[in-house]
């Protein structure tokens, strides 16, 4: 392992990055960070002009403690200015008076099932005074039509200002996808029908951007003509050109679950292979005079070319940066530290934009090249082959291994699940991956040769269908994914110090790096159990914002009942979308599925029917949850006609029942109503009304979010 003297730029990154975190979960006041980096500046020239540091060695300290100082507060300075700029944005966008609305398309439209998705640049305002030249970033829905279908990169259209800030999640531990949209610096959204906007101005035939994107759309037709059809050239697509929109779902999962996700995007393994090809094929400049320089500025060129192709992603960008330094060392005669050329690379995209770090592919891609460069040589010393075959098999196995080891935290934290089979996986789909790059390469190059062109795409056609019947079968092998994982930050933070002292106690042998080693791995275990202990005492209802639909969630300690209308068959990935997340942080059983509709007609004359819970047990549209009682109201309840009002702890009102809340209060005593989301906006918002008038505790769900209720454990 290097020293860290060897390798200033990592030195000068930690403390850059610590202050972008720190401005992410802080938010501290722009001002005050840009004043105490110009008075810690001014200080330190100060210091300098007097020469109290170079002249005193015993102070020396000073220097470094005002150089790291100084790179917090930048990557400080530098993050708040971003959300400044972007606040100041956003109030701009959504200000009453605005009247109209410019902006230009800046990402290939999605095709949605309801709807055109892209993201627009702002260029103008206009309100009721004047134009205002506008910036920041929006994500527009287009209502499908005829037009919408034809926009590309480059197009300016004119709408009318219906910009929504996006909502904050409204289910507990739900997806944020306000905050991963901030760090995009996109803050505002919006649905247009058709006569809600205008196209003004078609793309240039001419611009970077325009000539990628059609670059692109142009080599998948190529390949499309030449018979690669389906799935195979969805994983093409996405292999080698970085176009991931037409990847079906069941196909997606089957990578993600083999742990083979990687390949299909485009990420430093990909502009890795590109480089190699072309330093190969540009290998005879060196021959000639001023060769190196000639190599290395056509290498950096076409590694941008193929980095703006394949969309400018995070991993991308990184790993296009990278290799661009390491093609400039090379040009210079510089044999500069690996870690110096990731650091810098880091270290431009960061200035270029700090909230980059929060990328969970720019923090996976990272970490994967960390891993693969300090973990992967003394994996694959541990073996010694002597034939040419196991020993390449064995260095792609240490490959996988090394960058497992580096990314599986991030991906318990992000992901939750981890893939079993990944060194299988890995030393089938890499060296495939490979191969389709290579020849895709070759393929789409001679295509314009009748029959060259046609049998190469044969051979890429089979090549790729190999591919997805080795992943499927992969995804199909018992225990092949372990899913459901509670994971927490904490938690990647503990694994990390425990993966980096046993590497420290490898490379140096010291036995206290052992002990540190065993030490946060024995917080991690700790923590863990506790956190799993102290989850056996929860008791909860939960009514979940599910639009369209009732869900009641009953968890009981690890136990886990949903009583709901949706239909698993049809909108599982839906229903797991809400409620997935906050299932693997309560840290719960498989869920328990229970038909509401089925279980009110079915056991509409019975006494009473127990759910595989004897705390929790159903009458008709009455449940009681230990000493919790629950009514539920639809839009085929009949009142009765009974003097008695009924006492209710939790009064449930679904599917747009036409009851008024009045007509509710004269059966009914609750102490909580609930209207949950499988009632309409209209419907929701007249029972709220109508509950305020009448000084009733009133919960509307799709306006509220969910309803959670603990409930005290009774012994």
């Amino acid at each position: 392992m290097q020293q860290l003297n060897h390798i200033p730029l990592l030195r000068l990154l930690i403390p850059f990055i610590l202050g972008i975190i720190g401005v992410v979960y802080l938010k501290p006041n722009s001002d005050y960070l840009i004043l105490s980096l110009g008075i810690l500046v001014i200080f330190f020239f100060g210091l300098l002009l007097v020469k109290k540091i170079n002249a005193n060695y015993k102070i020396r300290w000073l220097f470094g403690i005002f150089i790291y100082a100084s790179l917090i507060l930048s990557g400080a300075s530098l993050t708040s200015l971003k959300y400044k700029n972007t606040n100041n944005t956003s109030k701009l966008l959504t200000e009453k008076n605005n009247q109209l609305l410019i902006g230009e398309i800046i990402e290939p439209p999605q095709n949605k099932a309801k709807s055109i998705k892209t993201v627009l640049n702002i260029k103008g305002i206009k309100t009721q005074s004047s134009w205002i030249e506008g910036t920041g970033k929006v994500i527009i829905y287009l209502q499908k039509d005829s037009l919408s279908d034809k926009l590309n990169v480059g197009d300016v259209i004119s709408f009318e200002p219906k910009l929504k800030n996006v909502p904050p999640p409204k289910n507990p531990n739900e997806f944020d996808f306000r905050k991963y949209l901030s760090f995009h610096l996109i803050h505002q959204q919006a649905y247009l029908r058709s006569n809600n906007w205008k196209l003004v101005q078609q793309s240039p035939t001419t611009g970077i951007f325009k000539f990628a994107n059609n670059s692109r759309k142009y080599l998948i037709k190529t390949l499309e003509e030449k018979g690669i059809k389906g799935k195979e050239l969805a994983v093409a697509s996405a292999l080698i050109l970085g176009y991931k929109d037409s990847i079906d779902a069941q196909l997606k999962s089957a990578y993600s679950s083999a742990g083979a996700m990687h390949v299909l995007a485009v990420s430093g393994l990909h502009v890795g292979v590109i480089f190699l090809i072309f330093s190969q094929l540009f290998s005879f400049f060196e021959k000639i005079k001023y060769g190196k320089i000639i190599k290395g500025v056509l290498l950096i060129i076409i590694l941008w070319v193929y980095a703006l192709l394949t969309g400018l992603s995070p991993s991308v960008m990184r790993a296009a940066t990278m290799f661009s330094f390491i093609v400039v060392a090379k040009m210079t005669n510089r044999n500069s530290s690996f870690f110096n050329t990731l650091a810098a690379s880091a270290l431009v995209l960061l200035i270029y934009n700090p909230l980059l770090i929060m990328e969970v592919g720019f923090q996976l891609s990272y970490m994967a090249v960390i891993g693969i460069v300090i973990i992967q040589p003394w994996i694959n010393d541990r073996v010694t082959l002597k034939y040419w075959l196991p020993r390449k098999v064995w260095e792609i196995t240490a490959v996988s291994i090394a960058a497992q080891i580096a990314t599986f935290p991030l991906g318990l934290l992000y992901f939750h699940q981890f893939p079993n089979y990944f060194m299988l996986s890995n030393l089938i789909v890499i060296p495939l991956a490979i191969g389709i790059l290579y020849l895709g390469i070759i393929t789409l190059s001679l295509s314009f040769i009748p029959v060259v062109g046609e049998y190469l795409a044969l051979g890429l056609n089979y090549i790729i269908q190999f591919l997805n019947a080795s992943v499927n079968f992969i995804d199909s092998l018992p225990y092949s994914l372990s899913e459901n994982i509670r994971f927490s930050v904490t938690d990647t933070w503990l694994v990390y110090l425990f993966i980096i002292f046993i590497i420290t106690l490898i490379a140096y042998r010291k036995f206290k790096y052992l002990l540190f080693g065993c030490c946060f791995i024995a917080v991690f275990l700790m923590s863990t159990f506790w956190v799993s202990f102290s989850g056996l005492d929860q008791r909860k209802i939960i009514i979940y914002n599910i639009p369209q639909f009732s869900a009641i969630n009953f968890i009981d300690g690890a136990d886990n009942i949903l009583v709901s209308d949706i239909k698993l068959t049809q909108n599982r990935s839906k229903l797991m979308f809400h409620v997935q997340n906050n299932w693997i942080n309560n840290g719960v059983d498989k869920e328990k599925v229970v038909n509401l509709d089925h279980l009110i007609k079915k056991y509409s004359l019975s006494n009473i029917y127990r759910i595989s819970n004897r705390n929790l047990f159903t009458k008709r549209n009455y449940f009681q949850f230990y000493d919790t009682k629950i009514a539920i109201i639809d839009n085929k309840y009949q009142l009765s006609h009974s003097s008695d009002k009924l006492n209710i702890d939790l009064l449930l009102l679904t599917k747009n029942t036409q009851l008024s809340i009045k007509e509710i209060l004269s059966q009914f005593n609750p102490k909580q109503i609930v209207v949950d989301a499988s009632n309409s906006s209209y419907t929701s918002q007249r029972l709220k009304d109508e509950a305020n008038e009448y000084e009733v505790n009133c919960w509307v769900v799709l306006l509220d979010g969910a309803y959670i209720k603990n409930i005290n454990q009774i012994t």
